[in-house]
């Protein structure tokens, strides 16, 4: 008698749920495989590419097509830190710190200079303990100053973490 009172687990509230989460996970998986890339739509960029050619030729069809940027055109902004001894290092310009004032540069002076303002900054001589230097904003103006030598540069290059003494650099520029 205790055997036919019992349910197949099937028919049971956790196994159907089990059932329908089997089902969703095997057509989501099929999904997957057949449309890895969003769907049928294919490449869009790769459409509107040909359209475009398309619509700009004349009736003889020698239109070319708009130039691809390459991914060395599409940099992202970035600082081009260049040591003493020539080796450069690019650093992302929204990981780029400075040890002592964080997203600006400090000078002896009391002048503080935020990095956005800047277009390069020329390492010149080390004294004592601080480093002579010349900032070019990038409205062109050239401010001459110092920073303590002991300052690091901090950033993320694109393979991690960097950091480097002001003493050893030469130059940086920022690209953006």
């Amino acid at each position: 008698m205790a055997d036919s009172d019992k349910q197949s687990f099937w028919t049971t509230l956790p196994g159907v749920l089990t059932g329908i989460a089997a089902l969703l996970t095997a057509a989501t998986g099929l999904l997957v495989v057949v449309y890895p890339h969003g769907g049928a739509k294919g490449n869009p960029g790769a459409r509107s590419r040909i359209e475009t050619a398309k619509t700009m030729g004349d009736e003889g069809g020698t239109a070319t097509p708009p130039p691809i940027a390459s991914p060395q055109q599409k940099k992202k902004p970035a600082a081009r830190l260049t040591a003493k001894d020539g080796t450069e290092t690019r650093v992302s310009l929204n990981s780029f710190r400075d040890s002592y004032s964080g997203e600006s540069l400090q000078l002896k002076s009391g002048q503080s200079i935020p990095f956005e303002k800047i277009k390069s900054i020329d390492f010149l001589e080390v004294n004592d303990y601080q480093q002579d230097l010349r900032v070019t904003l990038t409205d062109g103006r050239a401010v001459d100053g110092s920073i303590m030598s002991g300052e690091q540069i901090m950033g993320n290059t694109d393979i991690g973490p960097f950091s480097v003494s002001v003493k050893d650099l030469k130059r940086i520029s920022f690209e953006r």
